[in-house]
């Protein structure tokens, strides 16, 4: 009946209406896959089927389809905002129920899990510690506590050492100055006199009227090697200045200077000598003159001869003998001279000066080329005796307080960086004997005061000369020598040759500085020995950031050193360099049991032999295993800080490091360094260790990988998107909120990688819109409603030919 046929029009443009708009209402729907009504036509068969000339029934709708073509894709600030370029389906939990979907719009919940906005959580696969990805898919969550530090353990450097590099270390010769003179302890005056003419004793006013009687002598000086000598005449008389009467004492100074005058300027041919005289007021009414040399501690003479007049009125006649001048004590160096030859041949001499101090000797000879010297004096104080605590020890004229060693020992390190530079002292472990010694090589010099007769003190300079002993004179003590009131003890030197240079000709042979010269008195030694802190000792270095199982960064420095190559030397090899390790400025390298105690327990250097082949390529087979097996993690201020300790070769370390790891060990791998002819470079250097780093961001690439991003810098691998495919995408059944359900029309998903197979790649920070052409679907909507217009029209045709033929009488 053409009613039917008609309603089922009708039925089929309504539907296509709903799907029509269905597409219109999401066409803003992110992810959103349109539909189209699929109809088909209807006819009545019978048993053996239907004539051919049989009149359809109607339509009916046989699918609503979805389209699952690319939408476009928008670009958003959102980085878990994401679209798939190509096939696939985010793959989502519901709760347990697997569900898919295009719609990339994620977010965090507050456990960390990447959702939809209906909660679905997002399925990946899952990632290590490590970063290593998994083949087991999950929820994929982002952990948003801080990121737990991680200890070196392996150092990765790919340097280049350049091959026309210098080799700076060489091979000299040391040698100790061991002369007899050196430590032994001299005593005597602690100040110099001079040569001093005393005349008698007189009175004032003198007898002698001088405008009548003049006075006439000579002075004689004589036995000096620095002064004038010589023979000067004096006349005193009126005429020359003198008063007529000496009747005061200023009277008797106005005398000695007419004496002074005369002295310096003689009548010729005479010349002037070095003498003064000098007007002495002893008190009571007693006066005299004195005649001195200003040359201090030489041992010259003043006469007075050829006396006319009334000489003994001035205390001249007889003239007293003089007192030669005493030198204050020295080291007790003589002068010393010895050859400095050279490589070429060349002979350089040198000449050590009669009490010169070592630390003066050696400033000289390292002014001469090849040549490095240091001095060093060492003097013991033992014996302190202070009857009633008021002794005082004065050191390089420096008085000290204390009145015992032990408060001696802290008062003179107290002054070493002032006014006793570079002395420093030490008591012994059983408090008897202080030891000072001067870093720089001056002359440790002793002398002592006290109110009290007997206080003593004994000075030991060189263990094998004897000690001498200050004494304050006892009381009543008739012979005791109070001329040996200071002490003196020199010092020696350590000198450094350069290769090819050496001394010899020591005159005199010993009983200097310089012991008699020869080949064992010199030790080979290597020069330029490298020194963390001397640039010039090394030819390259490098540092980089490390880390302790605490996750505090240190300073891991590697510096490289040229090693020398003799074609004679078997010993010596070819493209050679050493390596050596600092971790915070201390050396990291086991130590030594064969040394004594405590340095069998300290530190020592870490060195690793590192060779090259002739390409210039690392030879693997010589350069040593670089294991770091004793680092002990200090901070700033030298203390442990709880840091995990080192496991040293002897007690079991080894390169091959446990993960997780058991102590601060971690090993250097130079694989891929080279030495060509070119500057010092590093090209690639890696460690795998980092600190406590909070999440700063995320990224995900277009293979759907996670990427946390942390505040330490370090970025790790938090899981991989999972895509899944469908043999038949058009079997999905649609659930809403833009997702689809697995049925048994579409077939079981695929589930990969994104850009695996034939999976699409993840687009981060994007979204894929609505596939809905609206202007299509604007279209179909006037079609739609054309069908059912049309469809009522057939109904209405139908019912007016119905109604004809019910009139029909």
């Amino acid at each position: 009946m053409p009613f039917d046929t008609a309603l089922s029009g009708i039925r089929a443009a309504s539907t296509d209406l709903t799907v029509t708009g269905n597409n219109i209402a999401n066409a803003s729907t992110t992810g959103f896959k349109s539909s189209r009504a699929e109809f088909g036509d209807v006819y009545a068969t019978s048993v053996l089927g239907a004539g051919s000339n049989a009149i359809g029934s109607g339509v009916q709708v046989q699918d609503v389809a979805q389209t699952f073509s690319q939408g476009n894709v928008s670009f958003t600030e959102n980085e878990l905002d994401l679209a798939i370029n190509g096939n696939g389906f985010f793959q989502l939990s519901d709760n347990g129920e697997l569900l898919y979907s295009r719609a990339g719009m994620f977010g965090v919940n507050d456990e960390g899990y990447i959702i939809n906005n209906t909660d679905a959580r997002l399925q990946g696969f899952q990632a290590d510690s490590a970063g290593n990805i998994g083949g087991i898919t999950g929820d994929i969550q982002i952990q948003t506590a801080n990121l737990n530090p991680r200890q070196t353990t392996g150092v990765d450097s790919i340097l280049n050492l350049d091959s026309t590099e210098p080799v700076l270390q060489t091979t000299g010769n040391e040698f100790v100055t061991e002369g007899l003179a050196i430590g032994v302890t001299q005593v005597g005056l602690r100040s110099a006199t001079t040569t001093t003419l005393t005349g008698n004793n007189i009175a004032l006013p003198l007898a002698n009227d001088f405008s009548t009687q003049p006075v006439d002598f000579d002075i004689q000086f004589s036995g000096s090697t620095v002064g004038n000598n010589g023979v000067v005449s004096i006349s005193l008389n009126t005429g020359a200045g003198v008063p007529a009467t000496i009747a005061s004492f200023n009277d008797l100074r106005t005398l000695t200077g007419v004496i002074n005058s005369q002295i310096s300027s003689p009548l010729a041919p005479q010349t002037p000598i070095d003498v003064v005289a000098e007007a002495i007021d002893y008190g009571a009414g007693v006066f005299g003159i004195e005649f001195t040399s200003p040359h201090e501690g030489e041992n010259s003479q003043v006469q007075i001869l050829n006396q006319v007049g009334n000489v003994n009125q001035l205390g001249l006649d007889p003239a007293p003998p003089s007192l030669g001048g005493i030198a204050a004590v020295s080291n007790g160096y003589p002068q010393q001279s010895i050859d400095i030859v050279g490589p070429d041949g060349e002979t350089v001499p040198f000449v050590s000066l009669a009490g010169g101090t070592a630390a003066d000797t050696a400033s000289k000879l390292n002014a001469l080329p090849g040549i490095s010297a240091t001095a060093e004096t060492v003097t013991s104080l033992s014996n302190f005796n202070s009857s009633a605590g008021n002794m005082t020890v004065t050191i390089n004229n420096v008085q000290l307080v204390s009145d015992s060693l032990a408060l001696m020992e802290a008062e003179v390190n107290g002054l070493t960086n002032s006014t006793l530079p570079g002395v420093s002292a030490e008591l012994n472990a059983t408090g008897t004997a202080l030891v000072l010694t001067s870093a720089v090589g001056d002359d440790v010099r002793v002398n002592i005061e006290s109110i009290d007769g007997g206080d003593s003190l004994t000075i030991q300079g060189d263990m094998g000369s004897p000690s001498q002993t200050l004494q304050i004179p006892p009381v009543g003590a008739g012979n005791f020598d109070s001329t040996l009131n200071s002490i003196v003890v020199g010092g020696n030197i350590n000198m450094v040759l350069d290769q090819g240079y050496s001394i010899e000709n020591a005159v005199p042979v010993a009983g200097g500085l310089f012991q008699p010269l020869s080949d064992s008195e010199f030790t080979p030694v290597v020069l330029n020995a490298f020194d963390p802190i001397d640039q010039s000792t090394y030819n390259s270095a490098t540092s980089m950031s490390i880390y302790d199982s605490l996750g505090v960064s240190h300073v891991m420095t590697q510096f490289f050193v040229k090693q020398e190559y003799n074609p004679t030397d078997l010993t010596t090899s070819q493209n050679h360099w050493a390596m050596y390790v600092q971790i915070d400025g201390s050396d990291v390298g086991d130590p030594n049991t064969a040394l004594p105690p405590p340095g069998n327990t300290q530190p020592t250097e870490a060195m690793f032999n590192v060779h090259f082949n002739e390409d210039g390529s690392l030879n693997q087979t010589l350069t040593d295993d670089m294991l770091i097996s004793n680092w002990v993690v200090m901070d700033d201020d030298g203390n442990q800080t709880g840091a995990m300790g080192p496991i040293n070769v002897l007690a079991g370390g080894t390169t091959a490091i446990p993960e997780p790891p058991t102590s601060s060990n971690f090993v250097i791998d130079l694989m891929g360094t080279t030495q060509f002819g070119s500057e010092f470079s590093v090209n690639d250097v890696d460690q795998d260790g980092y600190a406590t780093g909070r999440l700063s961001g995320l990224s995900i690439d277009e293979s759907g990988i996670i990427f946390a991003r942390y505040t330490n810098g370090e970025s790790q691998a938090l899981a991989q998107i999972a895509l899944a495919d469908f043999t038949n995408q058009q079997g999905l059944q649609p659930v809403g909120s833009t997702m689809w359900a697995e049925n048994f029309e579409s077939g079981p998903p695929n589930v990969g990688t994104p850009q695996s197979a034939a999976l699409g790649a993840i687009q981060s920070g994007a979204l894929e819109e609505s596939n809905v052409d609206l202007s299509a679907q604007l279209v179909n909507l006037i079609i739609a409603q054309r069908n059912f217009q049309a469809s009522a029209k057939t109904i209405e045709t139908a019912d007016q030919v119905t109604q004809t033929i019910i009139n029909l009488r």
